[in-house]
């Protein structure tokens, strides 16, 4: 894959392949970090949550993905995207195993990215360069405050369709699987989707706005 080119849903090139981190970094922001976030956020336990941020499972996530990239075929980035969700679903619950180990006096806390945030991405110091670049600090901010606004847009929406959106836009469940999750038609699913869809992202738009208007004052 040419250097720092860009991705389309539809590429049948497969940028798991290359350790050029501009690449590595452009296929992580395709798949919408922010909004991974909110899956993130949603799975974990109450209990999780007072002990581990849902960016600290991000950052775990990435640095298997990246370590284990080669076992994904390659056929786009939606299923790459939805690896990218089995993987991280993986992390939580071994992040709620090892909090368990630790109460009970024993486990090993498992490195995260954190350990590979300075040096040259070439050195043995790093192994796993390639998400790197989407954790730093400030990036990792940006996602935060995105998700904070999706998820805020998100639980606006009616009690009726928010579950369809969250499925549908977020978990990337297919209507059939949506329809089997919450028990109703998948005609029901389409028709709440289609409601619930627009209503959100007027929503998200309005809030977007409303989170610049309060930093600029």
């Amino acid at each position: 894959m040419a250097r720092g080119s860009l991705l389309t849903p539809d590429d049948d090139r497969n940028p798991l392949l290359t350790e050029d981190p501009i690449t590595w970094d452009r296929l992580i922001e395709a798949v919408n970090p922010a909004s991974i976030l909110v899956v993130i956020e949603t799975r974990m336990n109450p209990a999780l949550k007072r002990r581990v941020a849902p960016e600290d499972i991000w950052q775990d996530t990435l640095l298997h993905v990246w370590r284990d990239r080669e076992k994904c075929v390659w056929q786009g980035l939606r299923r790459f995207r939805a690896w990218v969700l089995k993987v991280s679903e993986n992390r939580i619950r071994e992040a709620v195993t090892r909090e368990g180990a630790q109460k009970r006096g024993g486990g090993a806390t498992e490195l995260s990215l954190s350990a590979w945030d300075g040096g040259d991405a070439k050195t043995a110091s790093r192994p796993f360069p390639g998400p790197v670049g989407s954790t730093t600090p400030s990036r990792v901010a940006i996602h935060r405050e995105q998700a904070a606004t999706m998820k805020a847009a998100l639980q606006s929406l009616p009690d009726d369709v928010r579950e369809v959106v969250r499925l549908r836009l977020f978990e990337q469940l297919s209507i059939g699987e949506i329809a089997s999750r919450i028990g109703i038609g998948e005609s029901a699913v389409r028709h709440r989707f289609r409601k619930g869809s627009e209503l959100y992202h007027r929503r998200l738009l309005t809030e977007f706005a409303s989170r610049s208007t309060r930093r600029s004052e």
